[in-house]
């Protein structure tokens, strides 16, 4: 616990590398098109929970990660922003399967240490794309 906030007070933050594709306006809503590069993610799934107590158990878990919880015992600074995603049950509500993503630092892409916590899973991601307000 000590090292997460450290590493969240102390620690650096890095961004999550992207190009922009395009500027846009909706109304009064101004947003952009980005590419989103891919990499090296730490992840968490959480099933059978509804969306906000889900969203409470996996990220302390990514952040304690990131913290020094891991086999290194290293503390690796923060990259923004995280990502989750809720995915449909059969009918059709929000509140079955959350997966949140945490882009791992570039310093560690190559080497990332590995998770403490069997929870957590390192998986390689293709570049996105997203819109952003």
């Amino acid at each position: 616990m000590l090292g997460m906030i450290k590493n969240s007070l102390f620690g650096s933050v890095e961004t999550w590398p992207w190009q922009i594709l395009s500027k846009g306006d909706k109304g009064e809503v101004s947003y952009e098109e980005r590419a989103c590069e891919g990499g090296k993610f730490a992840t968490v799934e959480v099933t059978d929970k509804p969306v906000d107590e889900a969203l409470r158990e996996a990220m302390p878990k990514v952040m304690k990660y990131v913290g020094g919880t891991n086999d290194k015992g290293i503390g690796m600074g923060m990259t923004v922003p995280i990502s989750f995603a809720v995915f449909p049950s059969a009918d059709g509500s929000l509140q079955k399967k959350l997966k949140v993503w945490f882009r791992i630092p570039n310093e560690f892409q190559s080497n990332p240490p590995a998770p403490s916590d069997d929870s957590i899973k390192i998986e390689d991601r293709e570049g996105i794309t997203v819109y952003s307000t």
